[in-house]
């Protein structure tokens, strides 16, 4: 044995053995805490192929910095055999704490279920397999925390169906390793199925003394259900495993974030009882979206589609600065440059804080006009930073009130509820009213197709670039040099405290006194994304139970464009037909209202398909996992 690796590593005791390495409990004496060291044995060392494999190992594991998995520190070399340096978990693994214990509790296992799938989409999402998903390669920290550990360990070429390291693999390889094929993201989630399955009835879905039987069994045999042996589980949890557990990859989740958010959505799994709640879909068409490997269309997307939603939602961003600069008297130059700016930062993957940088100079523009009404545009925004809002979200409402004069709000509104499901409804709810207040505050019956106030008499607008002038004027002189006398004052008269309060009196005024059509039309509006969520659920609901897992992109597509034509024939509909909309003041010909749904219905599934097709798996990137540690298992 060892009493030192390299200058650094003092070995404290043997803590680990399998049938190609050996692990220690060691010193980092630079550091001052405690390691687990791997050292490849000599055998398994005089083989270039496996030794390259425990390398690749270190080199892989070294990216992955996540609570869920275990921290590779360092690697080395000593005696000419190659060591990996690991993050040190003192305790046992959850084979251990099954075999002393029995089944965990149902709130347990759920809890430490989700912690590994967390840990394996991260890993995923790095493009690392862990090919090797069993209870003993998961390690429970000081807090009961879930580690993932040993991904892709290299095995001696010499193991064979008699050793013990291949029957204990044998009891959890997924159907296709079995066949030949590669490890992939899906049989890692077969492994957590797995895993999941012996933490709920306390043993493998398949024991057989024969590790050919086993082989077999994965394969061919389809395994009991949890619930037929331990009869208090819920059976949404029951059907998480049997999903997992499916023998085809692609009839299992896409992705392990998807398994965390299915158990997730089981409620009442402190208690054995089983009572649970159908989970509410609220982004269906992201569940529809089929892999890359699936479908060539989506390996496209994934490929060059990123330029194509950062430039979208750039342009959402720069509109509004542009629009609100020029009705504020700014030449079109500098506005152009201000938007372009706006722009360029979404465009280079930082949306949040473009709109940061949008939203103050908006705040500016509406303060030259309405400073009451800035003030209020102001602390909206504060919200919307504290809060934490989806910047794409919140892009989309903020060009609602934009691409109306163009006749263009089907298009964002039916796409908002396309692309984010019953988020999307909420940002086509605030969309609705912001468009409507631009409306009210310009004293316009009509803000383009799909924007109804009522308005019979049209006033001056709140927005009187004159006034926007005067404003811009005022402020110059009050910082302009050599100015003789009160250079404050022209900023005292246009800022008037009588003259703000008359504005909003004005403006409280018109909205008090609109007609019923400008809440039909938020109403209208909301109805419409809310058709769009609702076709696209009852199609995906529809499509799992039809074709279970399996995706297909024209399955996606046909859901997509059903769900934003019956929102775009609801939205035409109901403008044409319910009276407060139908008979308002100034409302467009049923011939432009019919063609601006219509475009609008080709523009949504359009951003819906390629911005749907583009999005990244929601994973948690999560601080590096702390250094409490516990012996570390091999095969």
């Amino acid at each position: 044995m060892y009493r030192n690796v390299g200058e650094r590593y003092r070995i404290v005791e043997p803590i680990g053995v399998g049938g190609s390495a050996q692990v220690y409990l060691a010193r980092d004496e630079s550091l001052r805490r405690d390691v687990a060291i791997k050292v490849l044995d000599p055998q398994a060392a005089a083989d270039p192929a496996l030794r390259k494999m425990f390398v690749r190992e270190a080199q892989a594991l070294a990216k992955l910095s996540h609570p869920n998995v275990v921290a590779v520190y360092d690697v080395g070399e000593v005696d000419g055999l190659p060591f990996i340096v690991m993050e040190h978990v003192p305790g046992h693994s959850l084979k251990q704490r099954i075999e002393r214990h029995g089944p965990l509790a149902v709130a347990e296992a759920a809890e430490l279920a989700m912690e590994i799938a967390n840990g394996l989409a991260f890993a995923h999402s790095r493009g690392i397999v862990h090919a090797d998903m069993k209870p003993s390669n998961v390690l429970l920290d000081d807090n009961d925390d879930a580690k993932i550990a040993d991904f892709g360990i290299a095995r001696a070429p010499q193991e064979d169906a008699a050793t013990p390291q291949l029957f204990a693999t044998a009891m959890y390889v997924a159907p296709e390793r079995v066949e030949g094929k590669q490890a992939t993201a899906a049989s890692d989630i077969y492994g957590l199925g797995l895993v999941l399955y012996e933490m709920l009835v306390g043993k493998p879905p398949f024991t057989s003394a024969n590790a050919s039987v086993l082989l077999r069994d994965h394969v061919v045999r389809q395994p009991v259900p949890p619930s037929h042996l331990r009869p208090s589980l819920p059976r949404e949890l029951d059907a998480v495993v049997m999903r997992c557990l499916a023998k085809d990859p692609a009839m299992r989740y896409m992705r392990a974030s998807d398994v965390a958010r299915a158990i997730a959505s089981i409620e009442n799994l402190g208690s054995d009882l089983g009572t649970t709640r159908v989970a509410v879909d609220t982004e269906p068409l992201q569940g529809m979206v089929p892999a890359k490997a699936d479908s060539p269309v989506i390996g496209i997307l994934q490929a060059y589609g990123t330029p194509i939603r950062r430039g979208f939602f750039a342009l959402l961003a720069a509109a509004p600065v542009f629009a609100l600069m020029t009705l504020a008297t700014f030449e079109p130059l500098p506005a152009l440059l201000v938007a372009l700016l706006v722009a360029a930062v979404a465009a280079m993957g930082q949306l949040g804080l473009a709109l940061a940088i949008g939203w103050i100079v908006e705040t500016v523009c509406i303060f030259l006009f309405v400073p009451g009404l800035a003030v209020l545009f102001g602390f909206m925004g504060l919200w919307v930073w504290l809060r934490d809002v989806n910047a794409e979200r919140t892009a989309l409402a903020l060009a609602m009130p934009v691409s109306a004069p163009a006749g263009l709000a089907p298009a964002f509104l039916l796409a908002a509820a396309a692309i984010h499901g019953l988020g999307g409804v909420v940002s086509v709810a605030w969309g609705a009213v912001l468009a409507v207040v631009l409306a009210v505050a310009s004293g316009k019956a009509t803000l383009g197709a799909y924007v109804q106030t009522g308005i019979a008499l049209e006033p001056p607008s709140l927005f009187d670039t004159a006034r926007a002038v005067e404003t811009k004027a005022a402020l110059l002189y009050a910082v302009k040099p050599g100015v003789n006398g009160d250079r404050f004052a022209p900023l005292l008269q246009v800022f008037d405290p009588a003259a703000i309060a008359g504005q909003l009196g004005t403006f409280v005024s018109r909205v008090s006194t609109a007609d019923l059509a400008a809440f039909a039309t938020a109403i209208a509006w909301v109805a419409a994304a809310l058709v769009v969520w609702t076709v696209t659920r009852v199609l995906r609901s529809l499509s799992d139970r039809a074709f279970a897992a399996r995706r297909w992109f024209a399955l996606f597509v046909f859901a997509t464009a059903a769900g934003v034509s019956a929102g775009a024939a609801l939205l035409y509909m109901v403008f044409v037909t319910w009276a407060p909309l139908a008979r308002s003041p100034g409302r467009p010909a049923d011939a432009v209202l019919f063609v601006s749904a219509a475009v609008g219905a080709v523009l949504a599934l359009a951003l819906g398909v390629i911005i749907s097709a583009t999005e990244r798996p929601l994973i948690d990137e999560e601080l590096s996992p702390s250094m409490s540690g516990r012996r570390i298992l091999v095969r």
